[in-house]
């Protein structure tokens, strides 16, 4: 069974508008594979949620959630509104949607919203390793001010040649020069090739869901086709 412990809350700031860092320090460190979540539980009504860990396992200074907050929800805003020095009760880590120990292949990962928290520390774990293959971030968000951790992927992909930061808007203005539309309708039309290929979905279910019947109908085997669905 997964680990009970205390965190204090070290940090908390807005890092797109209704999405804010809460960063935290374990009273003794957990270690976690990249993608793995917590779950926290909330102390007021005893209810648990889940967040994904969107710090990699190797900054052990602490482990970083992205939070958004969701009009009427008590979960989210609780923890929306924490501060440095609250204490959080929390369990893990949990989950199954893991990056693979060894990268062989070349890796498109795409995600919208909240669900980069967990292929953030990912795609930071494969450049901390080193590597030649080619990795792809498809990120689908609503318009260029929705776009999370873009500071931290713009860094990436200028150290990293191999690494193609694409962000898609649905609702982008008209000085957006980069990709518009659906996420899932981006990747179909920029990825042709699936061979040596991995594709790694964190999202919404109904976005996870089509990313799934499109990653099949270009010719992925099932097994290089990983997942998580947010509710």
């Amino acid at each position: 069974m997964a680990e009970m412990f205390e965190s204090l809350v070290i940090g908390s700031f807005e890092e797109v508008p209704d999405v804010r860092i809460v960063r935290i320090k374990p009273a003794k460190w957990v270690d976690f594979k990249p993608g793995q979540y917590f779950q926290v539980f909330i102390p007021d009504d005893g209810s648990v949620k889940p967040y994904s860990v969107s710090s990699p396992p190797s900054n052990q200074d602490y482990a970083e959630f992205c939070v958004k907050r969701v009009e009427g929800g008590h979960a989210s805003n609780f923890m929306f509104h924490t501060k440095a020095g609250d204490k959080l009760k929390m369990q893990g880590p949990m989950g199954r949607f893991i990056l693979q120990d060894n990268i062989n292949n070349d890796i498109i990962f795409a995600a919208t919203g909240t669900g980069i928290s967990s292929i953030k520390p990912m795609i930071q774990t494969i450049f901390e390793r080193g590597t030649g293959r080619e990795i792809w971030l498809f990120f689908g968000v609503r318009t260029e001010n929705d776009i999370i951790y873009k500071k931290d992927f713009e860094a990436i992909a200028a150290k990293h040649k191999n690494f193609h930061f694409i962000p898609s808007l649905s609702r982008a203005s008209k000085t957006w020069n980069g990709e518009r539309g659906y996420v899932q309708d981006t990747m179909k039309k920029l990825i042709k090739d699936v061979i040596n290929k991995d594709i790694y979905l964190c999202g919404v279910a109904e976005m996870v869901e089509q990313m799934r019947k499109i990653a099949e109908e270009l010719g992925f085997p099932k097994e290089k086709i990983h997942f998580e669905k947010y509710v």
